[in-house]
């Protein structure tokens, strides 16, 4: 299997790839009462949602700090959440102490796989493989239970969960077509797309406004109370929030982990800013990393990881705008 370090950018990505996701959980959610239930639990409105549509959003603790930013995604008799796998120890029993008198089971899903697609000819393979009409939506279910979700900046890409069998004799076909990454790669495609997953050392450390969910459809300011929603409200109609998810990129030795410190070159002085939520490290040493910061940062500023000596950051501008708080 191939790692990001084999690639010193994106251009050079082959034309199909498969990333198997070893290390993503896809949370199950079943039962009556699966909706209204995740209603009062996460920071979305998946009221409106239909089977095969999903969106991003946030389960937080009372006190409106970030537990997992998740990518749900609804099917016809569950609800199925995908989130890094270091961060379901913590997030999942918080899931289920609230779930004692809704008629829900949730688990990790034992039915179901979850795999990314990228490449040049990725759609191509899927209008062949899977269903053409699955690359014309944003998100669409297909009769056999799959779901294809097209995946954001900065390269053609989709996200696939499908059903054990179903997706055993597609990875058989794709072992023979495609080159084979490890989630090193998709990681910093979504580095790429300013769409920062939590991990479990920054569990509990922001409000969903710090890592830009309001600008990537993650949050409803309408859809009445959730677990920590009077922290979330509050920021933003009072102003609370003076930070923001940012992407900086430049050299380093390794690459950043998540909790990493940022600093920033203040009058020949280095000052902590901010943390690293993930960061990745390509083939000719130059580093990619998603952070949270200081709102104001300025695009002229000059950071580093603390714990990586001689890392120099810059400014890298996101592909959406964060102009609300």
């Amino acid at each position: 299997m191939r790692k990001l370090s084999e690639l010193d950018n994106i251009s050079q990505l082959p034309d199909l790839v498969l990333c198997p996701l070893d290390n993503w959980d896809l949370i199950c959610v079943k039962g009556d009462d699966r909706i209204s239930f995740l209603q009062g639990q996460l920071t979305c409105d998946l009221s409106s949602l239909q089977p095969g549509q999903q969106t991003l959003a946030a389960q937080c603790n009372p006190q409106g700090k970030v537990f997992s930013v998740l990518r749900v995604i609804i099917l016809e008799d569950r609800v199925l959440l995908t989130q890094p796998s270091s961060i379901t120890t913590r997030q999942l029993p918080e899931l289920k102490k609230y779930a004692a008198f809704s008629k829900v089971e949730i688990s990790i899903d034992p039915d179901y796989r979850v795999f990314g697609l990228a490449g040049c000819k990725s759609a191509q393979y899927i209008a062949e493989k899977v269903d053409i009409a699955a690359t014309h939506d944003q998100s669409r279910l297909l009769e056999s239970g799959t779901v294809i979700i097209k995946q954001p900046y900065p390269s053609l890409r989709y996200l696939a969960i499908m059903k054990n069998s179903v997706a055993e004799e597609l990875l058989d076909d794709l072992k023979n077509r495609a080159e084979i990454y490890d989630d090193s790669l998709w990681n910093a495609m979504n580095i790429a797309s300013g769409i920062g997953f939590i991990e479990e050392k920054t569990c509990a450390s922001f409000i969903p406004q710090m890592l830009n969910l309001q600008a990537l459809n993650g949050i409803s300011f309408t859809k009445g109370c959730y677990i920590g929603q009077e922290t979330v409200a509050r920021a933003k109609y009072r102003g609370a929030n003076k930070r923001a998810l940012f992407i900086l990129t430049g050299r380093a030795t390794v690459a950043p982990k998540a909790g990493d410190n940022i600093q920033m070159l203040v009058s020949n002085n280095w000052k902590r800013i901010g943390m690293v939520i993930s960061g990745c490290q390509y083939g000719d040493g130059h580093i990619e990393v998603l952070a949270v910061l200081p709102r104001d940062c300025s695009p002229e500023n000059v950071y580093q990881v603390k714990e990586i000596e001689g890392s120099t950051l810059y400014y890298a501008p996101l592909p959406y705008t964060i102009e609300e708080a």
